[in-house]
């Protein structure tokens, strides 16, 4: 079993319920920060935040429009999340090329 910290970044391009990071089949994800800023300099907007619970086939929204006003970003967790093999990660944003998302997490892969 294989322990590896990683980050990874995205821009919300977009109004669309975008997937942003899936555990894998021989996964479980600790997601341990969750970074949303607003890098814009005259759009205030809001953002939605999703885990799709793969053995459950449903999303489940822990983030409703949330206000992250220009020039602002936000961190969303206070604990760490687990995502386990095939869960995933979404966000919708009110507005397109607003947010930034940064996230990082401990994959612990089975392999």
């Amino acid at each position: 079993m294989a322990n590896e910290f990683k980050v990874i970044g995205t821009s919300i391009a977009d109004t669309n319920l975008n997937t942003i990071l899936t555990a894998g089949a021989e996964s479980t994800f600790i997601v341990g920060s969750i970074i949303i800023a607003n890098t814009t300099a005259g759009t205030d907007s809001t953002v939605d935040l999703y885990i799709n619970d793969s053995d459950q086939s449903t999303d489940y929204q822990i983030l409703t429009d949330e206000a992250i006003n220009r020039t602002v970003s936000r961190e969303i967790l206070s604990r760490p999340l687990v995502l386990e093999n095939g869960d995933a990660l979404k966000i919708q944003a009110a507005n397109a090329n607003v947010y930034d998302v940064i996230i990082s997490y401990l994959d612990r892969n089975r392999n």
